[in-house]
């Protein structure tokens, strides 16, 4: 008889969950119709996007990706479709989902506590090019997030390269300093394609954003020994004899043990002056979007020097200065 109560009683628990679970979707994908209805978008809809963090963030203690599920199927927003888009956060960072249509209008939803939040937002270009605007973003539930989705979304809107909102996923935002490494990517790929038996080794020194764009665009990254991150003292930095320095790439050939070094300039002035000043940040990036094409506006082959096994070991040894072993530094 104990036996038969105790399996009645895992049964009934069990169905109580199956329904609560089941009521808790219902709801979401509620409140993601809702948002859909309020922005006028159905299925298929070629100027709607959705941004999340889904992937990277937990609801209740688990994997958010369920929830990713659910709102691809109601919105019919898919990777390969382009109109998904993710934004990194910690594991612990609020799920946030955010239904964007092109002309600026959005509802990000958010989870909260048991529940769900819906916030309508007006993030099109004009909005977020004005100061009053980052005033008040602690009015709303997403607050620091809106940074995130409103220059990822509007780049989106207005065309932007796949891999360059695929480099602002990993960097969880766009900024001038991410726009700075696509660039420099590009600039090394154009002008310096690899031959057969040669990989890159970019030196990053002295070191901003510009890193996590060179992971995505250039599959270089610290784990697979193809990014060497090395941050400079101001002292360092004032001997430098390269106008601009922003790092370097080592063309290097393992079998023949030879290779080059290039030292690369980057200046920002002309991608600043893309834009009247005191632009919000989140505004002044869409201003470079359309000389994303042009990376030889902004970067430039400061110097070029031969590498062997010593100096290619050197320079991305931990504790060396690259540029004082390339001899680009004041006495």
């Amino acid at each position: 008889m104990r036996k038969t109560t105790h399996w009645l009683f895992i049964g009934l628990f069990s169905v109580i969950v199956g329904f609560s679970g089941n009521g808790f979707g219902a709801t979401f994908d509620a409140t993601v119709t809702q948002a859909m209805d309020t922005l006028r978008v159905t299925q298929g809809d070629s100027d709607f996007l959705v941004m999340t963090d889904a992937p990277f963030v937990m609801v209740d203690g688990v994997s958010a990706l369920p929830w990713l599920d659910r709102a691809q199927i109601a919105t019919g927003c898919t990777v390969g479709k382009g109109n998904l888009l993710f934004f990194q956060r910690p594991q612990d960072h609020a799920f946030r989902l955010m239904l964007f249509k092109r002309s600026g209008a959005a509802v990000i939803v958010s989870r909260e506590g048991t529940g769900w939040i819906s916030e309508s937002v007006d993030l099109g270009p004009a909005a977020i090019s004005q100061p009053a605007f980052w005033k008040k973003t602690d009015d709303y539930k997403a607050g620091r997030d809106l940074f995130t989705l409103a220059a990822v979304a509007n780049a989106w809107a207005k065309g932007a390269p796949y891999d360059f909102l695929k480099s602002a996923e990993l960097h969880n935002h766009i900024c001038p300093g991410l726009t700075s490494g696509y660039l420099m990517a590009h600039y090394i790929l154009n002008h310096y394609p690899l031959s057969k038996g040669q990989r890159y080794t970019v030196v990053s020194s002295p070191v901003w954003c510009k890193e996590d764009a060179f992971q995505v665009i250039m599959d270089c990254t610290p784990g697979k020994r193809g990014l060497v991150v090395k941050p400079l003292s101001d002292e360092q930095l004032a001997k430098i004899t390269v106008a601009h320095p922003a790092g370097m790439v080592l063309i290097w050939d393992a079998q023949k043990k030879s290779g080059k070094g290039v030292a690369l300039s980057f200046d920002f002035a002309p991608l600043k002056d893309l834009s009247p000043k005191d632009t919000p940040k989140a505004a002044m990036v869409l201003a470079a979007l359309d000389h994303l094409d042009q990376p030889d506006r902004f970067v430039s082959t400061a110097a070029e020097f031969k590498l062997d096994e010593a100096l290619y070991n050197g320079i991305i040894q931990a504790g060396t200065n690259p540029y004082a072993l390339a001899g680009l530094v004041k006495p």
